[in-house]
């Protein structure tokens, strides 16, 4: 080969794996961001979700804690947030998505508490949209530690009743990023869970991720069944959902 076509196979080489880079991040595609520096709750109105009691005694924007910008948002839940006679509800309408067997969604978030709670609070799930039913396929939660400390635990089934699947110690006095990729699928040997918390890979699991629901949504907040009389609040920021595993696990500087 003369040097003048060495030169032209490079220049085509690199022309491709150009256009091969600008394709795939043309591709990749932010679905959802939830930042709270709009300063109230706007970004929230247009997921196609209801919040449950997110009133303004309820959910707060503030600027005390944040884990990036201005703003954060603070969820406080009490005793007369009744959704119905088995749970309490203080939540936002998170983001819907459309899944099949084999699709893949990615998500992450960043939460905080000043106080360790003093009761479990369920503080995200993915939940089935009819037909044919509602459907709580997976839940995360915050609960006290016996001997002392907090537990941050993620669980497959209704509220984790099919099983607790990770746990770990949940710091106080510091925000923590959760990520997520679930592969829905209604076969253990092909469902997957992967779990990053604060960057690291914690879970990596197979799992029943789905059940026969076409569409999925969540509600970020703090859920609880049964009824508990205690007082908690739980601050939340930078939510974001994509297409691609990136976009979910840069960090957000502060």
């Amino acid at each position: 080969m003369t040097p003048k076509n060495r030169r032209g196979c490079s220049l085509l080489l690199l022309v491709s794996s150009s256009l091969f880079c600008v394709a795939r991040f043309a591709s990749a595609k932010v679905i959802f961001k939830a930042d709270f520096e709009t300063g109230d709750l706007s970004e929230w109105t247009k997921t196609g979700t209801g919040g449950q009691n997110a009133t303004a005694r309820n959910i707060q924007v503030v600027t005390d804690i944040v884990q990036q910008g201005k703003y954060a948002a603070k969820f406080t839940i009490h005793e007369d947030d009744v959704f119905n006679a088995q749970q309490l509800r203080v939540q936002l309408g998170g983001p819907k998505v459309t899944v099949e067997e084999g699709s893949d969604t990615y998500m992450s978030f960043y939460l905080y508490m000043a106080d360790a709670p003093k009761d479990r609070d369920n503080f995200f799930y993915w939940e089935g949209s009819p037909p044919p039913r509602y459907d709580n396929v997976m839940t995360w939660w915050v609960e006290p530690k016996e001997g002392g400390g907090t537990l941050i635990k993620y669980g497959t089934g209704n509220l984790g009743r099919k099983g607790t699947q990770w746990e770990a110690d949940f710091p106080i006095g510091k925000w923590h990023q959760l990520a997520m990729h679930i592969h829905w699928s209604e076969d253990p040997d092909k469902g997957n869970t992967r779990l990053w918390f604060d960057g690291a890979l914690v879970l990596d699991k197979k799992l029943v991720t789905k059940g026969p629901e076409a569409v999925y949504f969540c509600q970020p907040g703090i859920h609880r069944s049964p009824h508990r009389a205690s007082v908690d609040s739980i601050y939340f920021d930078n939510f974001i959902l994509a297409d691609t595993l990136e976009d979910v696990l840069k960090p957000v500087s502060k």
